[in-house]
């Protein structure tokens, strides 16, 4: 009994091998060793396949976030200027076309003044573009705010120039 279970075992091992073998009369390129132009040259030979490229959850997110832009502010202000509304409805239209994501508007401010105070003033950036991103008609559930104020500069410096890129709502996105 035993004898013939071993030889089972056998057959059924050695139908399995005979299954997975790939034809010798096969044309698949795969197995044609001569033929590297299918590896990705920055795959390191490893067998990674072109045509066979996975784009993750997290990949879609940063295509996302390459596309928005932020939305600047003149000093001690909360108000969209006629520039940053175009810049705002690019964005807002490209979210209403592309589903999937949520975002965090982060209201930052330069770093003049008190704590308390930028964290109010980056709050109502934030509210600012909330405000106008709703009335575009981006749902609720999708948005989020939150204030950092003064807390993380986007550029280091005390020139006018870097006070004004800190003065910003940074449009981040996140996962649904």
């Amino acid at each position: 009994m035993k004898k013939a279970a071993l030889i089972f075992a056998c057959c059924l091992i050695a139908g399995f091998a005979a299954g997975c073998r790939p034809d010798d009369t096969d044309d698949n390129p795969v197995h044609d060793p001569d033929s590297l132009a299918f590896i990705a040259d920055d795959t390191l030979d490893v067998g990674v396949w072109v045509d066979d490229t996975v784009i993750t959850y997290a990949d879609r997110l940063a295509e996302h976030q390459l596309v928005l832009n932020d939305v600047f502010f003149q000093y001690d202000s909360e108000d969209l200027s006629p520039e940053m509304l175009q810049i705002l409805m690019a964005d807002a239209d490209y979210i209403m076309n592309n589903p999937g994501f949520r975002l965090l508007l982060e209201g930052h401010c330069d770093n003049r003044g008190t704590i308390d105070y930028n964290l109010a003033l980056g709050e109502r950036r934030a509210q600012s573009v909330y405000d106008y991103l709703s009335n575009y008609g981006i749902p609720s559930f999708r948005l989020e705010t939150v204030s950092y104020g003064k807390e993380r500069p986007f550029v280091s410096g005390e020139d006018d120039w870097a006070l004004s890129q800190n003065r910003r709502v940074h449009l981040r996105v996140i996962p649904e």
